[in-house]
């Protein structure tokens, strides 16, 4: 009899106690259910419409081959980090008193205009316009969002930028003269207007990446890391660094290491867009945990200590930047990740 899932089934797992078929079992549905609701709000769950379409689709006689249960069991041996076994924990549990409060918050789509002492404050509401290049009179312009926040802008030439959390984009005071020259601290995603005569160029410390018409994502957040990433989705650029050069092609990312000006090339993983932070959710594939904290500390505006413990510990999944602070914590407590919280710092502890 084949097991089906349950309450008992999930908490066995959540206590790592289930065997490997267990543990394949729970891991695949919520592999399957992710899928079915990967650009849909997290719906009620209803575990036994989710168990009839397990045992139909995943058990299914075209699934029954050794190959497939060997694959299912590799599975079994990751960690599955989705929103969606938060979801079911939380169908499932039944709290005694109503939580409280938590001093993260999700993110704001605003950030500040600097025009030489002048900050204008924008968002959804009040956009940046091209307008601002001329109250510049001359000078740099500054677009820079804090923690918990991001922007979306469109610059003089149509280009468009996404700005992430905590980051700060300049733009020169002659963009579109004879070039476009912007530069970045943080990170940031381009979709870059075609223009052939005037190059695009994003600055980021000694860096420098120039495009024509291209969409790419750049980050370099230097207190967390020294490796400059750059992934590619569509065009051409041209990556330069202390008198070395990559071209990468659609498909491809750099990470270049700041300090001693190493490139190293990779081929973007399908299952992973380095850009999904724009499109309203977070995405990690065997994700290292303090990258992790890094990207939710700047979206949530919160602190954070991690013991040496969960140093190697690795992620993998999606979550909605819509989502609550609380929810996030019922994955990590999923996920086998101990926590504290100390007004505004988070302490992950065994």
């Amino acid at each position: 009899m084949k097991q089906r899932l349950s309450k008992q089934l999930l908490q066995k797992y959540q206590q790592g106690m289930c065997s490997a078929e267990e543990i394949a079992l729970v891991e695949s549905w919520y592999n399957q259910l992710s899928q079915k609701n990967n650009d849909k709000d997290i719906p009620e769950l209803d575990l036994a419409a989710e168990d009839r379409y397990f045992q139909q689709h995943i058990f299914g006689p075209e699934l029954r081959a050794k190959s497939h249960r060997d694959a299912y069991l590799k599975v079994a041996a990751s960690i599955v980090f989705f929103l969606m076994a938060g979801a079911a924990l939380y169908f499932f549990s039944q709290p005694q008193q109503s939580p409280q409060p938590l001093p993260f918050s999700v993110g704001q789509f605003q950030a500040d205009l600097l025009i030489g002492n002048e900050v204008v404050s924008l968002d959804e509401k009040k956009p940046f316009s091209p307008a601002y290049m001329a109250q510049g009179k001359g000078n740099n312009l500054a677009v820079k969002t804090k923690k918990g926040q991001e922007f979306k802008m469109e610059l003089p030439d149509g280009t468009t930028v996404w700005l992430n959390a905590d980051s700060k984009l300049e733009i020169g005071s002659g963009y579109d003269v004879n070039e476009r020259s912007v530069f970045l601290t943080g990170e940031a995603y381009f979709k870059v207007a075609k223009n052939k005569a005037k190059p695009f160029i994003v600055h980021v410390g000694n860096t420098s990446i120039e495009a024509l018409g291209t969409a790419f994502n750049v980050k370099l957040y230097a207190n967390d890391s020294q490796l400059l990433t750059t992934q590619l989705d569509e065009g051409k650029i041209r990556v330069s660094n202390a008198g070395l050069q990559e071209i990468l092609l659609p498909g491809q990312s750099i990470e270049l290491n700041v300090l001693n000006g190493a490139f190293q090339r990779k081929q973007q993983n399908t299952q992973q867009d380095a850009a999904n932070w724009k499109d309203g959710y977070f995405e990690f594939d065997q994700t290292p945990l303090p990258e992790i904290l890094a990207d939710l500390s700047r979206w949530y505006n919160f602190t954070y200590s991690l013991s040496p413990v969960y140093k190697n510990k690795v992620l993998s999944g999606k979550i909605s930047k819509k989502e609550s602070f609380e929810e996030v914590l019922k994955i990590l407590r999923f996920a086998g990740i101990n926590y504290t919280i100390d007004k505004d710092r988070l302490v992950l502890v065994p």
